[in-house]
């Protein structure tokens, strides 16, 4: 199925523009090249990091999603792919208030269920013994993607290289190509051991993958236009970055903008758009 969005098909095209392709580097088999996959892919995810702001700056609900949020004992955890909340409304369908962490109660005052502030990863309610089961609506981060050569499978499991994060529930939601049996398939779970709970495939060993990227499919090729340009800045590149590549890629990502505001916000003004950003 091969989609451009996928982590593999990303790097081996980065690879194709500084001219040191092959499936051998692309796959990790050989290491001889002047780039490391690691060092590439760490350039491919600054790419989506850079589309994903431009996109955030003026399309927020892209990125827009809800969930229960489970308090225990006034405090509860967010999803793994929390970028910044919106709003949470408690299961009662009160609208449950931010407040900053100074204006939290202090000593033997009785506080506020309706109110809560952030806490790292957590949200605490400023009432002390609250269970609830609240909605949360919440701007998903961009999570990195990744490639490598799966380790193990079986029935609905695939387990990752080590490449991939280490931590509970990151690619949870995810589509994987698997590029080598030719599927793509959702990850409905994943473990910090690296281990995928597949929708519906069967997973093995010695499989080559991609983790495909969550930006909306029109901005996918624009990911290898701008790891292409980091890549090409680095000094040991055989091939040079140039004005004309930055100046192409600007009008690559205008046209993707001017089209997709055009099905989201007519008024998006895509030049202010461009220039806010200055030089890409």
């Amino acid at each position: 199925m091969n989609y451009d969005g996928n982590c593999w098909n990303i790097l081996n095209s980065v690879r194709y523009a500084i001219n040191e392709q092959s499936t051998a580097y692309t796959n990790g088999t050989d290491t001889t090249g002047a780039f490391q996959n690691s060092y590439l892919i760490e350039q491919i995810n600054r790419a989506q990091y850079y589309i994903h702001s431009t996109l955030f700056q003026q399309f927020p609900d892209i990125f827009l999603t809800s969930a229960t949020l489970t308090f225990s004992s006034s405090s509860a955890t967010l999803p793994e792919d929390c970028f910044k909340i919106k709003e949470i409304t408690s299961s009662d369908n009160y609208p449950i208030i931010p407040i900053d962490s100074k204006e939290r109660r202090v000593g033997n005052m009785i506080g506020d269920r309706y109110a809560y502030y952030r806490k790292g990863d957590t949200v605490v309610l400023d009432r002390d013994g609250i269970s609830d089961a609240s909605t949360l609506w919440y701007y998903t981060r961009c999570r990195e993607i990744t490639t490598g050569m799966s380790s193990a499978g079986g029935a609905l499991s695939l387990t990752l290289a080590t490449t991939a994060r280490g931590i509970a529930d990151y690619y949870n939601g995810m589509t994987i190509e698997n590029v080598t049996d030719n599927w793509v398939d959702t990850i409905s779970d994943y473990a910090a051991n690296r281990v995928c709970t597949l929708a519906a495939q069967t997973g093995a060993a010695s499989k080559y993958y991609g983790i495909v990227s969550e930006l909306p499919e029109i901005f996918h090729h624009l990911i290898i236009r701008k790891a292409e340009h980091l890549v090409k800045c680095d000094i040991v590149s055989p091939q040079v970055a140039n004005n004309f590549d930055l100046a192409d890629f600007n009008e690559d990502l205008r046209a993707a903008l001017s089209a997709y505001a055009g099905t989201n916000n007519g008024d998006c003004d895509i030049d202010s758009m461009i220039n806010d950003f200055g030089d890409m």
